[in-house]
């Protein structure tokens, strides 16, 4: 219901007109998105992906479970086909809660895109869902903070939102500016990147920053509705 209502009041904005726009409450997934599925080596995730982990249900929900692969876990990840660049991302969805587990929303773009490495991250770690972590990778060199959000992320789905400008970025939940960097007080992503949405475990090395996975751990997210609109008065 969130993501239908939310949706509609976006679908009728004159931005998502704007064919560089687009508004999202996945009641299918159609071409513009990818859905992973493949095992994944890397030396932060102890996740693997697959498409069984990806639902439809009142939006779209992102499935965590036990494995016997490579990695312990698989979850559920999409990605945007098409690369976009500056402009504001919107999302309303509800984190995974637990120890070791990372709901995220960002863009990125790297060496498999033939390109270097740039990113920005909305991310809910489960040991502290009272908190967002904010994020931007510029050519493989991350800045992060975690900003208080004064209430329980995996409570219900709220709306949250960055947005990537020329001049810096910011971050926003529930309408609210939570924090901002600006491009003259340091270095910001400048290539396009694909907006993805995913859920993960993280792997028992990286334990001091997102708290370590149970065995046998299951967990859902769920992604209701996501909105890109462009910055016309930068290079989209």
């Amino acid at each position: 219901m969130w993501g239908r209502i939310l949706a509609a009041c976006w679908m009728g904005t004159a931005a998502v007109a704007d064919p560089l726009a687009f508004a999202d409450n996945f009641e299918g997934l159609g071409s513009a998105w990818h859905v992973a599925e493949y095992d994944f080596d890397h030396h932060a995730f102890d996740t693997d992906w697959r498409r069984a982990q990806v639902r439809l249900a009142d939006g779209l929900e992102l499935h965590l479970t036990p494995h016997d692969g490579l990695n312990r876990f698989v979850g559920g990840s999409v990605r945007r086909e098409e690369p976009t660049h500056y402009g504001r991302y919107e999302v309303v969805m509800q984190p995974a809660k637990g120890d070791g587990l990372v709901t995220g929303f960002f863009t990125y773009t790297g060496p498999h895109y033939g390109t270097r490495h740039d990113e920005i991250d909305i991310e809910f770690l489960g040991k502290d869902t009272t908190q967002m972590h904010v994020a931007w990778f510029v050519d493989g060199e991350i800045t992060n903070k975690f900003i208080d959000l004064g209430f329980d992320a995996a409570e219900r789905p709220r709306a949250y939102a960055f947005e990537w400008r020329p001049e810096g970025l910011r971050w926003y939940a529930e309408g609210r500016l939570i924090f901002e960097h600006r491009a003259r007080d340091g270095a910001i992503p400048t290539v396009p990147g694909r907006l993805f949405a995913n859920l993960w475990a993280a792997d028992p090395s990286v334990a001091g920053w997102s708290g370590e996975v149970k065995p046998g751990t299951w967990a859902q997210a769920r992604v209701l509705s996501v909105r890109f609109i462009p910055d016309l008065g930068g290079t989209s």
